[in-house]
């Protein structure tokens, strides 16, 4: 597939079918993301690939976790954020909001108690980055996380990233022996879409130009 054409095509997939992923494919999609660029070439990710059994037993103990500690998916009530962009969260949460409901679930449950099971996919690449790295070495965190959904879609498979799983980085680190010194970024769910699932129908809008570039000659 042409890159501009995988670019176009891409979107986040929140339905996954239950069919494994191999290793070798996951290895190519992560050596092809790999070539994404970073500073001085540090290449400062991390990544942890479960799959399989052991992802539904993560899964299942931060299913327990969000029982208890209720963290949401949202900008939490300490931020304020300007209303332009809050008004694009709140037009794809309606656009997504009828499609869960066809599901039997609503858009509150669906996108925490799902999200945290990585929408039912096979595989999740957990991103870390050491602590010793400054704030600003994320952006090259970032342009690993984009090279890798598209390389995703370049060998056949779906994506989603999730961030609400951030919130629960203590208990992964706990389960999967990731040491303190580790800083989860992001998770990305891979796999086959559920091309049964409603919400594999969205397709999120995105801004015009004029909303976020200022041409300067």
């Amino acid at each position: 597939m042409d890159v501009l054409e995988t670019i176009r095509a891409r979107k986040s997939i929140r339905a996954f079918t239950d069919e494994p992923v191999s290793r070798e494919i996951l290895a190519q999609v992560l050596k092809d993301a790999s070539m994404a660029p970073s500073a001085i070439n540090m290449q400062p990710w991390e990544v942890h690939m479960v799959l399989g059994e052991e992802r539904k037993r993560l899964s299942r103990r931060l299913l327990r976790s969000y029982r208890e500690r209720r963290i949401t998916c949202g900008p939490g009530a300490a931020r304020v954020i300007p209303e332009q962009f809050m008004q694009r969260s709140r037009r794809c949460a309606e656009g997504m909001a009828p499609l869960v409901q066809r599901m039997g679930s609503d858009m509150k449950t669906y996108i925490n108690e799902r999200g945290l099971d990585f929408y039912g996919a096979p595989a999740v690449a957990l991103i870390f980055i050491d602590e010793s790295f400054p704030p600003d070495r994320m952006t090259d965190v970032g342009l690993f996380a984009g090279y890798l959904v598209l390389a995703a879609a370049g060998h056949g498979l779906a994506s989603c990233p999730i961030g609400l799983v951030v919130g629960y980085q203590d208990e992964i680190k706990d389960h999967l022996n990731i040491p303190e010194s580790k800083v989860m970024v992001l998770s990305i769910a891979l796999g086959k879409p559920d091309e049964t699932a409603a919400i594999n129908e969205f397709r999120s809008s995105r801004a015009d130009l004029k909303e976020f570039v200022r041409w300067v000659d």
